[in-house]
């Protein structure tokens, strides 16, 4: 009987990044900056780079370590309220997943995470900082302008070098920076 690689691929490809997020975890738990390769990877698996995925995988991964280090156990769950890119990052960062039954998106175009332990019913909340919304906003309108320009011409090299800086930004400043993260009450 022949195996369908179409079948297995996929599945093999989430676990490679479920497996680049468990390394990413441990290392920021030490103290670490998100690794490079895990936003390649998320890059891989989005499909795009842009300040979205990015804000998601440094929500997801910052209410995580937060409800670890509140002593969260068993599975976590998550609920976002926003149906937008960063869904991918948290699915990413978090290990909440669709596919696990682990992550509901609630389109109320909030950039709001809660992330539940449900062994003992612990929460945090994460959001993002003013800055890194307002940055975020800013690669959007900038992306816009760039896109209207011609391929290559210097102006367009600007606009993109200048949103690299933010995604670089975004990707490497201290988690207090980007991402607010509370403990709240079980509702």
């Amino acid at each position: 009987m022949p195996i369908n690689y179409c079948k297995i691929l996929p599945c093999v490809a989430f676990a490679g990044v479920m497996s680049l997020a468990v390394s990413w975890s441990s290392a920021l738990a030490a103290g670490a900056q998100p690794a490079s390769t895990l936003y390649s990877q998320l890059e891989t698996f989005h499909g795009h780079v842009c300040a979205g995925s990015i804000f998601g995988a440094r929500l997801g991964l910052a209410a995580k370590e937060a409800l670890k280090e509140a002593g969260g156990t068993g599975k976590f769950t998550a609920r976002y309220y926003d149906l937008s890119c960063p869904v991918d990052g948290i699915q990413v960062g978090a290990g909440t997943t669709y596919g696990n039954a682990a992550l509901v998106v609630e389109d109320r175009d909030e950039h709001r995470l809660i992330l539940t332990a449900d062994g003992n019913k612990r929460q945090v909340e994460a959001r993002l900082t003013k800055k890194a919304e307002e940055l975020g906003l800013r690669s959007r309108d900038l992306g816009k302008k760039a896109r209207a320009l011609p391929e290559g011409s210097p102006e367009r090299r600007r606009l993109e070098q200048e949103i690299e800086e933010i995604y670089g930004w975004l990707r490497t400043a201290p988690t207090a920076e980007v991402v607010t993260v509370v403990h709240v009450s079980r509702r």
